[in-house]
């Protein structure tokens, strides 16, 4: 069979357009049938024919479920929502909960784990001078962050239902965006597992935070006034506290993943997020 011979799908028979083939381990896909399989479903490349259909069996079951879903709560990320079916132990997570998505529905106890994974990109600073790009000495950053979720279930279908959380980074001085991305990513946690944040003593965050901011502000001002009156003293100045600033939050991270997750906030709360989901005080450094 040449490469551009016709092909038909192996599903429903029709003939595939010169773009439209999806292969199968045994056979061809159509788009159109490819479209009804699962959005969480990765192997498709390594199914057969038969893994398809059985699987676009269940697929169109699963209707049904939709249908007979009543929503007893609902968590809105800038991605996904998590709709929960409390009265029947069901969920799932979609766009839009109806037929023409046909977003698969789990019981809770088909979930194994979940987390919220945090991501970090550092990205350094630079000035220009005399036309050239130059670094700043020590070295400044700054940092951008992403926010996911990690569901494990258990479906012969599929192993994991992962999303991000939010569409753009976070920056790392809108605290408010990474506080509602952890309040978001902790009650998401709470639904699916039941499980509530475990507790773990500790400083609070922003005394890290302010240690770093102080200690930014003194070695920006020795340095800016070591360096001349006007260029030295504002480059000094914002040298020294975004150093300080961003070795506060670096140090947060580090002894986040150190920590095992989780702190005790000086309210008395367990947190596993940067924020106090109660207070909104930030981690200990």
């Amino acid at each position: 069979m040449g490469l551009f011979d016709k092909k038909y799908c192996d599903i429903c028979g029709e003939k595939i357009g010169l773009l439209g083939n999806r292969k199968l381990d045994d056979g061809n896909l159509c788009k159109e049938c490819a479209k009804k399989l699962s959005p969480w479903f990765e192997e498709r490349r390594h199914s057969t024919v038969e893994d398809i259909k059985q699987q676009l069996e269940y697929r169109e079951a699963n209707k049904e479920k939709v249908q007979n879903f009543r929503i007893t709560r609902r968590i809105t990320t800038k991605k996904y929502t998590v709709f929960l079916d409390e009265t029947q132990g069901n969920f799932t997570i979609a766009h839009n909960l109806d037929t023409k998505e046909n977003p698969d529905i789990l019981s809770l106890s088909d979930v194994v784990q979940c987390n919220m994974d945090v991501k970090q990109d550092r990205i350094e600073e630079t000035y220009t001078k005399d036309g050239k790009t130059v670094s700043y000495q020590p070295p400044v950053y700054k940092y951008e962050y992403y926010y996911s979720m990690k569901i494990q279930v258990r479906s012969p279908w599929f192993d994991d239902m992962d999303f991000q959380l939010h569409s753009f980074a976070i920056e790392q001085e809108n605290r408010a965006e990474m506080m509602e991305m952890e309040r978001v990513g902790n009650e998401i946690i709470a639904a699916l597992t039941g499980q509530a944040p475990r507790m773990q003593s500790g400083m609070p965050m922003n005394q890290g935070m302010n240690q770093g901011m102080s200690y930014g502000m003194n070695q920006g001002m020795s340095y800016g006034m070591n360096q001349g009156v006007n260029y030295g003293m504002n480059q000094g100045m914002n040298q020294g506290m975004n150093r300080g600033m961003n070795q506060g939050m670096q140090q947060d991270m580090n002894n986040m993943q150190q920590s095992g997750g989780t702190w005790r906030c000086q309210c008395g709360a367990e947190n596993t997020g940067r924020f106090c989901e109660y207070c909104g005080s930030p981690r200990p450094f």
